[in-house]
């Protein structure tokens, strides 16, 4: 009895410090409630002063507030932001221009000295070489303002003359100071007065003609077709104005002016004149291809739901001609024998031409000219 009384109080007493344990961590977990309850809470972020457009908008007042640029910097400045959503304002864009230690090189003229562009003071071999290597928009050097040169062997600026005033070297052997121009002799060149610039060939071999206002080679001059100012226009197939085209024009026989190198491509594919269409070949050259012509059509009938009859125009020699047979290969003219022919008007098509061209046929007749 003695030892179950003891072993009783024994678990009495781990009871009660089970008891205690507990009501220790209950005060503990009270103890921590108070504390969280005292805390204060966690601060909030503070709200951005400043959104993009607020941002974009500051950015604005302050370019249109700035003196120091022009009014069209300005609006390239505020459409930058605009377009780009950018809050910071944009730097002034600089000139993307070569140097001009690269520059001094040249394909185009036989020369030893380089010229100072008056648009942008940088070095150029020649005014060509300024505008294939200046960036989009630049403007073209113009030959007439040059006033300051290079010369390619000591490197010295100076003021536009044919004779280095440091090496004393001879810059060209052909030197113009109207046209600020130093080239060779080998192309013969020559300053025509009326024209306003140098060309080449040779003086002997030019004559000016007023009414063309061009420098025409003397074989033709006599029998070439003057138009006003026919050379003041750019060439109808690469659009580089002729006249002060280092590129030589050459005449068609319809009296139109195009660049010789760009006939020689157009000839390639085209027999015709881009501007009026009329057959640049002679028609006695032209002979052969239009009897060749006509005798495919005539192995080659068009089939009856594919017929059609007619009205057409010769470009060569502008006749009309009405109710024509017509053809994919083409429609012969019966003034000039010309396949070069555009159609006005469809008479008829399908059965109903069929029975036409069948009944000329039948009654001998042929189709009539205007």
């Amino acid at each position: 009895m003695a030892d179950e009384e003891d072993f009783m109080q024994e678990d009495i007493d781990m009871a009660d410090s089970d008891d205690d344990d507990d009501d220790d961590d209950l005060d503990d977990d009270d103890e921590d409630d108070g504390d969280d309850m005292n805390d204060e809470p966690p601060p909030q972020p503070e709200p951005v002063e400043e959104d993009a457009a607020i941002a974009r908008r500051r950015a604005i007042q302050q370019i249109m507030r700035d003196n120091t640029i022009g009014e069209q910097e300005k609006r390239m400045r505020i459409q930058s932001l605009m377009s780009g959503n950018r809050t910071e304002v944009a730097p002034p864009p600089a000139p993307v221009l070569p140097q001009p230690e690269a520059n001094a090189a040249c394909v185009h003229y036989e020369r030893n000295c380089c010229l100072v562009a008056p648009c942008c003071n940088r070095v150029f071999g020649c005014r060509i070489c300024h505008d294939e290597l200046s960036p989009p928009g630049h403007p073209p050097m113009n030959r007439f303002l040059v006033r300051e040169v290079m010369c390619k062997l000591c490197n010295t600026r100076q003021a536009a003359g044919n004779q280095c005033i440091n090496c004393q070297c001879i810059f060209g052997e052909y030197h113009c100071n109207l046209c600020n121009l130093w080239m060779s002799l080998s192309k013969k060149p020559f300053h025509c007065m009326k024209c306003g610039f140098c060309r080449v060939g040779g003086a002997d071999a030019f004559r000016h003609c007023d009414e063309c206002c061009m420098c025409i080679s003397v074989s033709v001059f006599d029998t070439h077709q003057c138009f006003k100012d026919k050379y003041k226009n750019n060439c109808p197939v690469c659009r580089e104005d002729m006249f002060s085209s280092r590129q030589s024009p050459q005449d068609l026989p319809c009296g139109h002016a195009i660049h010789a190198h760009c006939f020689r491509k157009l000839a390639g594919f085209d027999y015709r004149c881009p501007i009026c269409k009329k057959t640049v070949v002679s028609q006695q050259s032209m002979a052969a291809a239009w009897e060749a012509r006509a005798r495919d059509i005539a192995e080659h009938p068009m089939p009856s739901d594919l017929q059609r009859v007619v009205d057409i125009m010769c470009n060569d020699c502008e006749t009309k001609s009405h109710r024509r047979n017509w053809h994919f290969l083409g429609i012969q003219c019966p003034q000039c024998n010309s396949f070069n022919t555009v159609v006005e008007q469809v008479v008829s098509s399908g059965q109903a031409a069929a029975d036409e061209q069948n009944q000329n046929g039948n009654n001998g007749q042929t189709s009539g000219s205007a």
